[in-house]
């Protein structure tokens, strides 16, 4: 009877060990619902997560769609759609930022993911100009994760909106420097043009040759007309086509 006793007694212990632990491994990986931050690699210090998290609130509330963040360590593979699974929340539209520190490289890589309706409000170019922007490139690479984040959050709200413009200020060194490489190239073709004409003749043609026009004259030959028909028609019109929320994919990552 004690035998009984103490094997029931065994496996009901086994029984509740096992369900705290998987209880509380499914615990850790449930995102809980309005988390904006989520740091599985200890990588954002606590005392800036209430700023960060401040920052893509407000990049949420301006745009429409949800800026989230999230960071871990490993050489593991994560994008969206582990996030859409793990997350409480549910999207209609997501830019998801993803910070991953490689322990095996000891390097910050980073990702932009997109879901819902945010694929087709940011283009691929304003992906890239996010991912290269200095504030969030040198930022995020050297580990200042928190500027780099808040430097996400605005310039995806700018994106969202269909506003990230290129640098003005970039556009119009760059337009000047090709101004001043055609201008250059220009002139010196023009220079060399004239330099070689006045180059006296290598060969003293008129002394061994001469031409002598006494008659000229022009001959008609013949013409030839060609005529094409050109149909015209009528009618036509575009065909239109409405967008898909739903999907998701990786954008782009540095």
């Amino acid at each position: 009877m004690k035998t009984k006793i103490v094997i029931f007694t065994v496996l009901t212990l086994v029984f509740v060990l096992s369900f705290c632990t998987v209880g509380f491994a499914y615990s850790s990986n449930v995102i809980p619902s309005d988390e904006f931050v989520t740091d599985r690699g200890d990588l954002i210090p606590d005392s800036d997560e209430a700023e960060i998290s401040e920052a893509l609130r407000e990049a949420s509330a301006e745009c429409g769609a949800d800026v989230r963040v999230y960071a871990y360590r490993g050489a593991s593979y994560y994008d969206w759609s582990y996030y859409i699974d793990e997350t409480e929340d549910s999207f209609d539209s997501l830019v998801l930022l993803v910070i991953q520190y490689d322990t095996w490289d000891s390097t910050y890589y980073y990702y932009i993911d997109t879901y819902g309706d945010a694929q087709y409000d940011i283009s691929d170019t304003e992906i890239d100009r996010i991912l290269d922007n200095s504030a969030v490139y040198d930022n995020v690479k050297s580990g200042n994760l928190k500027d780099g984040i808040i430097a996400f959050a605005a310039l995806s709200a700018t994106a969202v909106s269909g506003h990230l413009r290129q640098s003005f200020v970039k556009v119009l060194i760059i337009s000047l420097i090709i101004a001043a490489i055609i201008a250059t190239a220009v002139s010196l073709s023009i220079y060399f043009s004239y330099k070689k004409k006045l180059h006296s003749e290598s060969y003293p043609l008129e002394r061994y040759a001469s031409l002598n026009l006494q008659i000229e004259r022009d001959s008609f030959i013949t013409k030839f007309v060609t005529r094409v028909r050109i149909s015209s028609s009528s009618g036509g019109g575009r065909s239109g086509g409405g967008r898909s929320s739903g999907g998701g994919s990786r954008r782009g990552g540095r």
